[in-house]
């Protein structure tokens, strides 16, 4: 059986226990001594990548978790199999609303893999289709808690991940990884919101390059001041605003004339 960290237990990722092949229950090993040519056809070959939950009489009674040649008594058991090989979905432009309330469509994809035979095949009716409703809905949840720009990073994945694997764990389904792969506006809205990023990034350059210009007119009068001129209050605010028009706008010529004294 295979071992699975504390992190996945936690999510309800866990093995399914063994089942007793030969003698499941009393009345197959009776039946099946009895009926002892029915062995002939009792072996049952597993491929690396499949399971099988096992029932008796229709109950649930263990699972066959390993790969090989198993031996099943004849009488009463009904295997029931599924595969663990790796699985995607993608789950295409589902319409969202951000926490601020903007309208989006968001697509995104998801690798998951059955790990247990008994919660897909004997507690859940088809464990994909449920992965498949499951996924818009987590989707949406957790959409609603980001911004527009932290839906483009990596936080969402990892919130994606954690929550759709609560809503499978009990389908038997662990989820391997849930990221994005296209975010955009709702048309009706997408002109604007482009307009609205645009000033928003023309703002952020403005400013920029007035706190440049402040530190650079403020560093070169101080650096005179070290190398010994001297200015008036006047002249020196004189030079300072000289200096900051310069900085921000390059065809600015500066007429007036500043006089410094060296002592």
């Amino acid at each position: 059986m295979a071992l699975l960290s504390d992190e996945e237990d936690e999510m309800g990722v866990e093995d399914d226990v063994d089942a007793n092949l030969l003698c499941p229950d009393a009345l197959s090993t009776v039946l099946s001594c009895v009926c002892f040519p029915s062995w002939l056809c009792s072996l049952r070959m597993f491929d690396q990548n499949e399971r099988a939950a096992v029932l008796v009489w229709g109950k649930y009674v263990g699972s066959i978790n390993e790969p090989g040649i198993h031996v099943v008594n004849p009488c009463g058991v009904e295997l029931r199999k599924i595969t663990t090989v790796r699985k995607t979905l993608d789950v295409r432009e589902v319409g969202v609303t951000d926490v601020d309330g903007n309208p989006i469509y968001i697509s995104g994809n998801v690798a998951y893999r059955i790990f247990s035979a008994r919660k897909a095949v004997v507690e859940t009716q088809k464990p994909d289709e449920y992965t498949s409703d499951q996924a818009p809905m987590v989707l949406r949840k957790v959409a609603a808690r980001f911004h527009y720009d932290q839906l483009r990073g990596d936080a969402p994945s990892s919130a994606l991940c954690e929550e759709l694997q609560r809503a499978v764990a009990s389908a038997g389904v662990q989820v391997l990884k849930f990221q994005l792969t296209d975010l955009k506006y709702d048309p009706q809205i997408a002109a604007s919101m482009l307009a609205r990023q645009q000033a928003v990034a023309q703002v952020d350059a403005k400013r920029s390059l007035v706190h440049g210009a402040a530190e650079t007119a403020s560093s070169t009068v101080m650096r005179l001041k070290q190398l010994g001129h001297n200015f008036s209050a006047e002249n020196e605010q004189r030079l300072i605003h000289d200096l900051l028009l310069k900085n921000l706008d390059p065809d600015y010529k500066a007429h007036a004339m500043i006089m410094t004294t060296r002592p």
